[in-house]
């Protein structure tokens, strides 16, 4: 989908090694942006190729069968609408995630055979996953928990924060920066990053456009947790200097920080169901993690199709990363948050169909 404009040469090094320098990323910055810049070498050396008879058959093949998957999920959803019990309702469920994990593997499959007749198929791949947030919700530990998978490669940097403040650098400088896929033990491997974009109001579009196959994973932390983590964040950079106390008055009175709006997530996720079905979107409650880390991996790997694996117990217990350390907030303050989120928060658990008990 060459929709974007692509800076060649020097240039995307340049810049990537500039936006990973403000990201807050702990990978090693040159590194990320060297292996864009050799990426982007590699790709200057190759050229299109014709398709032949049997590339465009398998294309073609591959076009069809996708098709006739989403028509037989479509059919499973209103068969498990209609169904009268329990019992029927769960082996329509069966059949669905079966379809699904179907739809994903012939979509990465047509993807690389598309790359490969473009002369793409070394140049780097489009993510097979994004993990969009939220902002101190666990999604930096979650990401480097599941690039240790050993069919998970990880993209050049955790944050590459394109879709929200490099979008006009192109498809091209983004795809630079993810492995190409290989076999491994039989198995394709797959790429992803993990950028907190929840609330960026022309992210969801803009993905939809680029990732229409994407799997989206979404961690939620209670809103007054993350909201204390994310003012004492910006205390630890040099942005805020105020109390917490007066950052919440100041937002409660004209939402001019932006503290607490972040954090009323139903409101984003309604946005983002707008352009991806409910099926590419995994919502996970960040205590989860916290508490039960191989039960919450056990559902991403689910999730993404991936087989069944358990980390070392050591990668368990230090895998809580960008942990902020501060003193417990005031418990008037704690009451008059809750109070304020309460609402919000009961929103979000008729939407999920789940309650997380906030």
């Amino acid at each position: 989908m060459s929709l974007f404009r692509f800076n060649k040469g020097l240039g995307i090094a340049q810049h990537v090694k500039a936006f990973l320098k403000r990201s807050d990323g702990d990978f090693a910055h040159e590194a990320a942006a060297d292996a864009c810049q050799r990426e982007e070498r590699a790709g200057d050396q190759r050229r299109p190729r014709r398709a032949t008879s049997e590339q465009s058959n398998r294309l073609k093949s591959k076009k069809q069968e996708l098709r006739r998957k989403g028509r037989e999920l479509r059919r499973i959803r209103n068969e498990t609408r209609a169904a009268k019990d329990d019992a029927e309702r769960i082996e329509h469920k069966k059949r669905k995630k079966t379809v699904q994990q179907d739809i994903f593997q012939l979509s990465r499959e047509l993807r690389a055979a598309e790359e490969e007749l473009a002369g793409e198929s070394q140049t780097g791949a489009l993510p097979d996953f994004v993990i969009i947030g939220t902002a101190k919700g666990g999604t930096t530990s979650l990401y480097h928990l599941l690039t240790r998978h050993p069919h998970v490669e990880p993209a050049a940097a955790k944050e590459l924060h394109f879709f929200d403040n490099h979008f006009s650098e192109g498809i091209q400088w983004y795809r630079r920066c993810f492995p190409t896929p290989r076999l491994r033990e039989g198995k394709w491997t797959i790429t992803g990053e993990a950028t907190p974009c929840l609330g960026h109001p022309d992210v969801p579009e803009r993905m939809a456009k680029v990732l229409p196959q994407a799997r989206l994973i979404v961690m939620l932390r209670n809103p007054v947790d993350r909201a204390y983590s994310m003012y004492h964040h910006r205390v630890r950079n040099g942005h805020e200097t105020r109390t917490f106390e007066e950052v919440v008055e100041a937002d409660l009175n004209d939402g001019s920080v932006g503290l607490l709006s972040r954090s009323i997530y139903v409101d984003h996720l309604v946005r983002w169901s707008e352009f991806f079905s409910e099926e590419q979107l995994l919502v996970l409650k960040s205590e989860d993690l916290f508490e039960r880390p191989l039960q919450t991996l056990k559902v991403v790997l689910d999730f993404l199709d991936l087989p069944d694996w358990e980390p070392e117990v050591s990668k368990l217990t230090g895998n809580k990363r960008n942990e902020g350390r501060y003193e417990e907030m005031n418990p008037s303050t704690r009451r008059k948050l809750e109070e304020y989120f309460e609402p919000h928060n009961q929103r979000l658990y008729e939407f999920l169909g789940v309650d997380f008990g906030w």
